[in-house]
């Protein structure tokens, strides 16, 4: 197994298919005090324009068939953006498990009652996190990525809501977010490189560049 250990950005992330809902009954069970709130953290995963499932074979762009037999991650430390430029930071971990369905929503609680503009997150946790494994067309290749470094956690970049979430008391907005893991396979990227792939080339900073560039908020449920 190789461990796979960035300077810049060390992450791989992947998000199982979940549906985005209406009913957010689930909030009811949260203790709110007057000055916090709680939200649903939705995730879905797909494959180009297919809903992702494990064991399953896509094919990629260039023609590549690949099957994720397994896999999870972690999402962690999420900032929540205010309108002013500063954020509230949840430090908690959640882990995704794509063989186990419902585990791509969580909830967040205690958020601090306000105006926020958009999310940022750092990709596992300060424990390595095995994501599972690609087969097809190339032998299997498992790969073992830290989302942190000795500074602490590493985030992505703020995606930007497009308009204002307001957590209150009495509100139970979901967030959805996505992926498209077809994206991890461009910018010359192909399974056989993945299976070859050296800590700290050109390629694995592209591996990188690709899954962040393919991680999308869709909208919320206010």
């Amino acid at each position: 197994m190789k461990h796979i250990s960035y300077a810049a950005f060390a992450a791989l992330i992947l998000i199982t298919f979940s549906s985005c809902h209406k009913d957010h009954d689930n909030h009811d069970d949260h203790t709110h005090n007057r000055t916090a709130g709680a939200l649903e953290f939705e995730m879905e995963h797909t494959f180009g324009t297919s809903a992702f499932q494990v064991s399953t074979p896509y094919v990629d762009a260039n023609g590549n068939t690949v099957v994720f037999s397994s896999g999870n991650y972690h999402l962690s430390h999420i900032r929540f953006i205010k309108t002013d430029g500063s954020f509230y930071e949840d430090a908690s971990i959640h882990e995704i498990n794509l063989a186990v369905p419902g585990t791509a929503m969580f909830d967040l609680t205690n958020i601090p009652n306000g105006d926020y503009t958009g999310v940022q997150f750092a990709i596992g946790a300060d424990t390595s996190n095995v994501f599972g494994f690609f087969s097809g067309l190339v032998a299997n290749a498992s790969f073992d990525y830290s989302g942190f470094t000795a500074s602490g956690p590493v985030y992505t970049p703020i995606y930007d809501f497009g308009s204002i979430l307001t957590i209150s008391p009495d509100a139970a907005p979901v967030m959805h977010m996505s992926l498209n893991l077809e994206s991890l396979f461009a910018n010359g990227i192909t399974p056989s490189i993945i299976d070859t792939i050296q800590i700290g080339s050109a390629e694995s900073e592209t591996v990188v560049s690709n899954l962040v560039n393919a991680i999308s908020f869709e909208h919320i449920h206010q």
